[in-house]
């Protein structure tokens, strides 16, 4: 028996510092991609208050400013806003991935919250290994394994930014027979990102191929905004890389305009991902409940 789920990578520009604005920018996508017919919706990494380029340019007078601005943009796990968010999913009736700044303890992370259909929050994960610049701004979560949930979509497992990298992390989601993997990317700007600029679209790829899962890979766009009036004084091209990826690393869909920000869909077909067969897809069916799973953070 084989088994379609539509599903949808964002491509967006966040509401840079504002996080009432991007509360109500995730609730509206959310409401889109569900009107599209998807039972899944991804947002880049830190999509809520948006990663912070502007830690990137060596400007201490006001970097002072925007990392007091950022704390004052994050939410809480289980606030007003969250809240709103998950309320959103359960009336919409479909399964959410968010990057987001998690604010505990005057202390943020770089939390991945995933969410179900019923607008249960499944898990809150905190990025552990983070890159220099972002130690500057994020506190570092615990060093845990992921989690791969056993949802109606199917086994569904998340990483952010360069955690799709690390063999310890992708190791623990492959023998789990992860189906669908999200690799959540803050949309590098060019000259950000030594890497180049489609690095991100190459590890999903080669994700996708090593593990024999779909990969959603939403990604942000990047442009001047996100410096404000605090821009630095050289271009920065508008960014935007959304993919997604079948198990065999081949792209399902052509991916959007750069630089345009809008939902990037596709239907996967679970029935040809390496780690599926009726007889698991069974047994997921049994262990899959109404409700909230496990919390990880």
């Amino acid at each position: 028996m084989r088994k379609t789920v539509r599903v949808a990578a964002v491509q967006a520009e966040p509401e840079w510092l504002r996080l009432t604005d991007g509360v109500e920018q995730v609730i509206s996508l959310i409401g889109t991609a569900a009107a599209a017919g998807a039972r899944l919706i991804a947002f880049p990494e830190t999509f809520l208050p948006g990663y912070p380029w502007w830690r990137w340019v060596e400007s201490n007078q006001w970097n002072v400013e925007y990392s007091a601005r950022c704390r004052e943009n994050s939410m809480t796990r289980d606030g007003a806003e969250m809240r709103a968010i998950t309320a959103a999913a359960g009336r919409y009736g479909i399964t959410v991935v968010l990057g987001f700044g998690e604010l505990q303890d005057r202390r943020i992370y770089m939390a991945q919250a995933v969410i179900d259909e019923w607008g249960e929050i499944a898990s809150v994960r905190r990025k552990a290994g983070l890159n220099p610049v972002e130690r500057k701004i994020f506190a570092s979560g615990t060093p845990n394994l992921p989690a791969v949930h056993q949802s109606s979509l199917g086994a569904l497992g998340a990483l952010s930014g360069q955690e799709n990298q690390r063999p310890l992390l992708t190791r623990a989601l492959r023998a789990d027979e992860e189906q669908i993997h999200v690799a959540a990317w803050p949309g590098n700007p060019d000259g950000d990102a030594p890497a180049g600029p489609e690095s991100s679209a190459t590890v999903s790829r080669m994700y996708a191929m090593e593990t024999g899962a779909f990969v959603l890979a939403p990604g942000a766009v990047v442009s001047a905004a996100a410096w404000g009036e605090r821009h630095p004084a050289r271009p920065v091209p508008a960014t935007g890389r959304a993919r997604i990826f079948a198990a065999d690393g081949s792209e399902i869909v052509a991916p959007l305009a750069e630089g345009a920000s809008g939902l990037l869909y596709a239907d996967l077909d679970l029935g040809a991902s390496a780690g599926y067969s009726p007889s698991m897809q069974a047994d997921r069916r049994r262990r899959v409940r109404r409700g909230p799973l496990s919390a990880v953070s």
